[in-house]
């Protein structure tokens, strides 16, 4: 793969693509209407591939780097290959990336793009840690004015123009692409489990706030019929690891740890109820509206959410399970029942929802941020 040619867009991004729904999603969409784009990611090994038409550059971090390190490691990495880098627009896809992105683009005369995927200015994962929430602040506050800005919900739209004083960006939503997905059998095989098992499953980073020790505890209120599956990786694996074999539940709960986004979905069919349980510990988790509830619909499997109030509302609008507040563990457990005993009709109300709550819905938003000529962050 040659990275001699000038490009019609280079994407920059701190993690990976093949884990990463929402970044393929977009290079699926930008590759119907661009032949030359570039992506710069980091990995667990130096890479280069294929994805769409877009070459993937991917730069190796050592999985055993932490904080700091970490973070120096990716810009050593991924500066030089940027700024050596011609294109006619540099996509941030998050606030890491985006000091990258902007002086790239001034370099170049291109244009700066950034997906602010999270608040990143009050990260769940930073909330005790004010110094390092406040570099991130300050550095997306220096470079966000630049670019062309779009987001993952409305409310975090209608924070960043308040927080920043800037325009409204638009909202590009976390959807799955339309797909017909088969309820499978798939976990209940793999991991050996009898048919009558009421499956639960949580997929994502297993990180703070995620209410993951709040699983355990449902889980250790709840009868044999249910089992737990945790699909995913993140800071928090070794330390729920242990909370487990700890626990009276262990014996039915599994961890899975990652798997890419192409296999996942086959997967997550095979559950009977999702859970994305976000605890309020950051204004960034207050106004979440992950991923995992869009591919859960996209499965037909209903969801049990926290009550935040851009999760409460899907699932409300669109009735694909239920909102409960985490304050108390057998309220959950109760909640859990109750979308157990009226599983046909959430299920039915999955499939209305997946052809409204998709990524083909919205996908002329996405091109239009793209559009040279266009400011959607005005509109």
């Amino acid at each position: 793969m040659s990275l001699s040619k000038a490009y019609q867009g280079c994407f920059i991004f701190f993690g990976d693509v093949r884990y990463d729904s929402r970044l393929q999603n977009i290079l699926k969409s930008l590759s119907k209407k661009y032949q030359r784009l570039v992506l710069f990611q980091v990995s667990e090994a130096s890479e280069r591939f294929t994805f769409e038409n877009c070459d993937v550059v991917s730069l190796a971090a050592k999985p055993s780097r932490r904080g700091s390190l970490k973070f120096a490691e990716f810009y050593n990495a991924v500066l030089p290959k940027v700024l050596g880098t011609k294109a006619a627009f540099y996509c941030a896809e998050d606030v890491y990336s985006l000091p990258v992105a902007s002086l790239a683009a001034r370099l170049h005369g291109g244009r700066t793009i950034y997906d602010s995927r999270e608040i990143f200015f009050a990260l769940g994962s930073l909330a005790a840690k004010p110094l390092k929430q406040k570099i991130w602040q300050s550095l997306e506050s220096l470079f966000i004015r630049r670019a062309t800005v779009f987001t993952s919900g409305e409310l975090d739209s209608d924070l960043l123009a308040t927080h920043y004083a800037v325009p409204t960006p638009a909202t590009v939503y976390n959807f799955p692409a339309l797909q017909t997905i088969a309820s499978t059998n798939a976990l209940r095989e793999k991991l050996s489990l009898s048919d009558d098992r009421r499956l639960l499953l949580y997929q994502g980073v297993l990180m703070e706030g995620r209410g993951l020790f709040k699983m355990i505890e449902v889980m250790e209120q709840s009868d044999e019929h249910y089992a737990l599956v945790l699909i995913g990786d993140g800071p928090l694996f070794a330390e729920v690891k242990q909370r487990i074999e700890r626990s009276s539940a262990r014996h039915r709960i599994f961890m899975l740890g990652r798997v890419p986004y192409a296999e996942l979905l086959h997967l997550t069919a095979s559950a009977d109820v999702g859970l994305s349980l976000i605890e309020n510990i950051s204004k960034s988790y207050e106004l979440a509206l992950p991923n995992k509830i869009f591919e859960y619909a996209m499965c037909g499997v209903p969801g049990v959410v926290s009550d935040l109030p851009a999760m409460k509302k899907i699932v409300d609008a669109h009735h694909i399970g239920l909102a409960v507040s985490l304050g108390n563990t057998q309220s959950i457990v109760h909640t859990i029942e109750n979308v157990f005993e009226n599983h046909a009709v959430f299920k039915a109300a999955c499939g209305v929802a997946r052809l409204r709550l998709n990524w083909e819905h919205q996908e002329s938003v996405l091109l239009s941020l793209f559009e040279p000529a266009s400011n959607p962050s005005n509109t």
